[in-house]
């Protein structure tokens, strides 16, 4: 935590910012170790203090050593003026996006240090995952493994997509997991054309597709996975369209390497089921970075410019879907390493019946 701290601190010196208010409850933890539901950071130049009210004293102590636990006044900008004062700090940059209009009025009027508008700095940080997030990452990704593996004998036909969805986080709890990374993904038959069709009352039926996608926290960090089954023996239109994901998934995956722009690796993916003709039912990028939060840098969708580094996780999860008739998707999250990528969700990607 110390020297993601010191990173901070070194960009804070190149863009001749005093210092920053980090209120990302995600970026709060990654550079603290707290994980309680209300505090923020002061990160100065030199100096990182933690502000906290009396609820989380203690454990603010105990999880973040390496930052000076301020007095807590009666709000914020109380809190912050003496040591602002203290330090010396006249300019106070701010996460633009996480920062609440209301909070910044205040903060402008109650304080005298000028506020300066700051985005993606500790995100940026959070890209490259050092060995111990990586081997988190790795071991929650195996357990996503074994979920599968259990769900598939579970789900049978007249099963609610809610069922299944809840059987999923029960197995995952009692694997460990402090919660879920998001409201799982369980759609069937024609809400299998929602890519974000989370689980619903709708049962399941034989000669339907069905598009799981879940995840779990571990040590607070997120993972992500995403497969297609189908229920009964699958028609030639789904096993058509299912090897056009699944060829797409793998070729992305492969091509992943250090250098290539999220744009790059966007296109291998888009440009395989362009060719298929289903050009106009991908409509979300190829995937994301997954860390403390489920979607957080880097990105790879057409737009992405940033240049793929050893250390970055990412998902691969090209998906067709069709209004009317359902859809498919494949995801798998990968780390990027020097030589190329590495699968760490590892279950078979071909298309199973139950």
């Amino acid at each position: 935590m110390k020297e993601r701290v010191q990173r901070l601190q070194e960009k804070l010196q190149q863009q001749n910012l005093q210092a920053l208010l980090v209120s990302h409850p995600a970026n709060r933890q990654y550079l603290s170790g707290f994980d309680g539901s209300s505090g923020v950071l002061l990160v100065g130049q030199e100096q990182c203090f933690l502000f906290t009210d009396f609820r989380y004293r203690e454990q603010a102590e105990q999880q973040a050593p390496h930052c000076r636990l301020a007095p807590w006044k009666d709000n914020l900008p109380q809190s912050l003026a003496p040591v602002l004062a203290e330090t010396g700090v006249t300019q106070l940059g701010f996460e633009e996006k996480h920062l609440s209009y209301g909070l910044y009025r205040e903060l402008s009027q109650k304080l005298k240090a000028e506020l300066v508008p700051v985005d993606g700095l500790v995100e940026e940080l959070r890209m490259i995952k050092d060995s111990t997030e990586i081997e988190i990452l790795k071991r929650g990704a195996a357990c996503l493994d074994r979920a599968y593996q259990h769900i598939l004998k579970f789900i049978e036909p007249g099963q609610s997509e809610q069922e299944i969805a809840l059987e999923l986080e029960f197995y995952l709890r009692r694997m460990g997991a402090a919660g879920t990374s998001f409201r799982y993904i369980v759609a069937s038959g024609v809400r299998g054309a929602m890519p974000h069709g989370v689980a619903s009352e709708k049962k399941v039926a034989r000669g339907e597709l069905l598009t799981i996608d879940f995840g779990a926290v571990f040590n607070a960090y997120a993972t992500d996975m995403t497969r297609t089954v189908c229920l009964g023996e699958p028609d030639p239109r789904q096993v058509e369209i299912y090897n056009t994901v699944k060829e797409a998934q793998q070729r992305a995956a492969a091509a992943l390497k250090p250098g290539m722009t999220g744009k790059e690796a966007d296109a291998v993916a888009r440009e395989m089921i362009k060719e298929a003709g289903f050009e106009k039912q991908f409509g979300h990028g190829l995937g994301h970075g997954v860390g403390l939060e489920t979607h957080e840098l880097p990105r790879l969708s057409p737009q992405a410019e940033t240049v793929l580094q050893p250390g970055m996780v990412v998902t691969v999860e090209p998906g067709i879907y069709i209004p009317g008739w359902g859809g498919v998707r494949i995801e798998d999250m990968i780390l990027i390493t020097e030589t190329g990528a590495e699968a760490m969700t590892r279950s078979t990607r071909e298309l199973i019946s139950i």
